[in-house]
């Protein structure tokens, strides 16, 4: 059986679980030159969800079954999923980045919208907010958002996707399903890989697999990152926090591995009106508490102005 039809299987299962049918569909983007998957999934006020490095839109289920009332759109970032192929280089993410949300938000038909990223996705969206304000109408970074912000450090296993040729070894390496939960583990939090469903770790360690995605993931990962820390124009300055308008949320697991709530304070203090949650848990707190994380999510979009549809 193909891999895609394995990875669509796997995801079909996962939604189920939330009563959930996604819509596929998939968008050329001009400037980016890259094609990405889009999933679309409720009713409501339209949203779009930005996942991690080396995750998919799968990655999201389980939140959504908490986070009724809108329209989600969960965005498969280039060599992510089934999304295709971004030939990364070092000193040009951040352009390549701004153009393919440009053109992603004009061909999801949307002037502004709310954006929930987490770690590359949040980095992602803060790149485009600071350079772009207006787009993203409200921001929730869940997570600490990549390298965007001072003092994050490249953690294991990470660290081994930044080295050429290796990077893409490791994730093409066959992973049986324990073997990626322990990975996954390390990567997020023990908590995060348990209350991970199978279904979801097949659709990752699948999707890992395919040749254009460990080529894009390795690529992306020695473009931002050396081994140990980022690269120094992945890192936002403080005048770049400071140009970001959109009404900014941080749901932050206390125990991030990769930079803590405590360290971040400083310059999420040099975003306009940002504020910070703490919550339990590591790099991917919705996943050891989804229903927390959604109320959160609800409460900072509602407040400023995008409340789901009752």
């Amino acid at each position: 059986m193909r891999p895609e039809r394995r990875i669509r299987q796997a995801e079909t299962r996962l939604f189920a679980r939330s009563g959930l049918r996604p819509e596929e569909s998939f968008v050329d983007l001009s400037s980016a030159k890259v094609r990405l998957r889009v999933l679309s999934a409720g009713t409501g006020p339209s949203l779009v969800m930005l996942h991690g490095v080396s995750l998919a839109a799968a990655v999201w289920a389980p939140l959504l079954a908490d986070l009724a009332g809108y329209r989600a759109h969960l965005v498969e970032l280039p060599g992510h999923g089934l999304s295709g192929p971004a030939a990364y280089r070092p000193g040009a993410v951040r352009d390549h980045t701004l153009g393919m949300m440009d053109d992603l938000f004009d061909a999801l038909g949307l002037t502004t919208v709310p954006v929930v990223g987490h770690s590359l996705g949040g980095m992602f969206a803060l790149w485009h907010a600071s350079a772009r304000p207006g787009r993203i109408a409200s921001l929730v970074a869940i997570g600490d958002p990549g390298v965007a912000l001072p003092g994050a450090v490249v953690r294991m296993p990470l660290s081994l996707l930044t080295v050429p040729v290796l990077g893409e070894a490791v994730l093409r390496a066959p992973t049986p399903r324990p073997v990626y939960r322990q990975l996954l583990g390390h990567g997020l939090s023990p908590a995060a890989a348990a209350a991970a469903p199978d279904e979801l770790l097949d659709v990752l360690r699948l999707a890992a697999r395919r040749p254009g995605n460990a080529r894009t993931i390795a690529a992306l990962m020695h473009a931002i990152d050396g081994f140990r820390r980022p690269r120094a124009d992945s890192v936002m300055t403080d005048a770049e926090l400071g140009q970001i308008t959109a009404p900014t949320m941080f749901c932050w697991g206390t125990e991030d591995p990769f930079l803590t709530p405590a360290q971040a304070r400083p310059a999420i203090a040099g975003i306009p009106g940002a504020v910070l949650h703490e919550v339990p848990g590591g790099h991917g707190p919705w996943l050891e508490d989804p229903a927390g994380c959604a109320k959160l999510v609800t409460g900072h979009f509602t407040a400023t102005g995008y409340a789901p549809a009752s």
